[in-house]
């Protein structure tokens, strides 16, 4: 281990090992604090296992689903055993083959194993060592965030982490929360025979999604059999011999909700206590989340910060990006490395799928931008016919007048890798023009981006005159 480090992270995951590559890679002597396992959340308790169970879950799903189709296949009970050993070979293989290796192969990177706390704006210890570094990346990441509600520390609820360590499939299972994990959750689970309700503080699913999509999935899993409340209060919890029973609040109801198990899905918090962050200096917002410029700087000299523990949008991918910025700054001081997250794509692992990628009609406005935005129903694109899955849409932004595009909101099968069409065309300031006159495979989930962007050119009169000749000309 360096005695003393051009860089020390605190943390090893994907934030982490993106910035620690980056650094090593330009030469730097980077040391990583783990008081864990290499790979962070995203690797041992986030994607890596739930994705495995979800595939699975949509697998199951299909076969039973066959029957409506002319199949005559027959799904027995979920062997837990074999499911959940394949969870934990997945999660092992990508720690082994993606972390550990490139560790044990990448010169100036090491990473030791401990506690890391600030204990002066230059210095952290672990454990009994004390290590001085005039540089710092803080990329600690996040943890299931816990509410208060009364007798809530008497009841052995679960959350994500723990959701997805349990040896079998519970028989029943409230959800408290509406938004991306409750969904992924709220699906998978039922279609291992758990009966499900999910429990909404708010009036809608998934917020950041326009309704005319979301109302389309609360449909597709109320099919499957979810149960679900809106504008809920949380009151009380207690255990009741084998079950859990959650006491809540809607309108002028009260109603009492018993289940096997309660899950917990109300968001991240930031795993920013117990770090020393006082002793750095290093400030935080009213969340707890670590204050950043755009740069990435904290409120400390020297001290960067990057990922969930900065706050959202709370994505693996995301947080990579971030720390590559904030390396770029640490390694060359001029450089003005900044984030834009408007460009980075989400998804919600459900089926259909959920992605998006820049602004709507309304975040377009409030920034001055005058938008024409259009929606189409899966039903309009020949592949979901095909498929058997015509549930769901697509809505489209583009900028008034050129038709720039600002951003895609889609529910659709293999939407999470449809998406990046539309983020490369953001990037890259292509217009609806552009995306309607590129040619698709046919029949294809995608050529729907194509239909929706033909609509939206054809609202602002783009494909008539000089802009559809320019295009329809340019490879002749």
């Amino acid at each position: 281990m360096p005695k003393h480090p051009d860089i020390l992270i605190l943390g090893s995951g994907t934030t982490a090992f993106a910035a620690a590559r980056l650094g090593a890679t330009h030469g730097a002597k980077i040391l990583m604090v783990e008081q864990s396992h290499l790979g962070g959340t995203c690797v041992n308790w986030g994607c890596i296992p739930s994705k495995t169970l979800i595939d699975k879950a949509e697998m199951y799903h299909a076969a039973r689903r066959g029957r409506d189709w002319g199949l005559n296949l027959t799904a027995g009970r979920p062997d837990c055993p074999t499911l959940m050993n394949l969870k934990r070979r997945a999660v092992e293989t990508v720690r082994e083959s993606h972390y550990q290796l490139e560790l044990e192969n990448t010169p100036n990177l090491e990473v030791l194993r401990g506690h890391g706390t600030f204990i002066s704006p230059h210095e952290i210890q672990v454990g009994s060592e004390i290590i001085r570094c005039d540089q710092f990346l803080i990329a600690t990441g996040g943890n299931p965030r816990v509410v208060p509600i009364p007798g809530l520390d008497e009841v052995d609820y679960l959350t994500s982490y723990s959701a997805l360590h349990l040896p079998c499939f519970p028989q029943s299972l409230l959800i408290l929360g509406g938004g991306v994990i409750a969904l992924e959750m709220g699906q998978m689970f039922p279609r291992f025979g758990t009966q499900v309700r999910i429990l909404e503080r708010g009036p809608v699913l998934l917020s950041e999604f326009d309704p005319r999509l979301t109302r389309q999935f609360q449909q597709i899993l109320e099919e499957e059999g979810v149960h679900f409340l809106f504008n809920v209060e949380t009151r009380k919890v207690e255990q009741r011999k084998d079950e859990i029973c959650l006491h809540v609040g809607v309108g002028n109801e009260t109603l009492e909700l018993c289940a096997e198990r309660l899950m917990l899905a109300v968001g991240t918090a930031p795993a920013s206590e117990g770090i020393g962050l006082e002793k750095a200096g290093v400030e935080t917002l009213s969340t707890g989340f670590v204050r950043v410029d755009r740069q990435l700087r904290t409120t400390a000299s020297g001290i960067w910060a990057a990922g969930d523990v900065t706050g959202p949008p709370l994505i693996a991918p995301a947080g990579a990006r971030e720390a590559i910025t904030a390396m770029e700054n640490m390694l060359n001081p001029a450089a003005g490395a900044t984030i834009d997250h408007r460009l980075t794509p989400m998804a919600v692992f459900v089926d259909p799928e959920f992605s998006s990628v820049g602004m709507n009609r309304l975040t377009a406005e409030a920034n001055g931008i005058q938008a024409i935005e259009n929606y189409i129903d899966l039903d309009r694109v020949p592949k979901a016919h095909v498929m058997g899955d015509r549930q769901g849409g697509i809505l489209l932004c583009a900028e008034k007048g050129s038709g720039k595009l600002l951003g895609v909101q889609m529910l659709a099968p293999r939407a999470a890798d449809i998406i990046h069409e539309a983020t490369l065309a953001i990037r890259f300031g292509l217009s609806v023009v552009d995306l309607a006159t590129t040619v698709h495979v046919y029949p294809s989930i995608s050529d729907g981006l194509r239909l929706a962007a033909q609509d939206n050119a054809r609202l602002q009169g783009l494909l008539n005159g000089p802009i559809m000749a320019r295009h329809s000309s340019q490879f002749s």
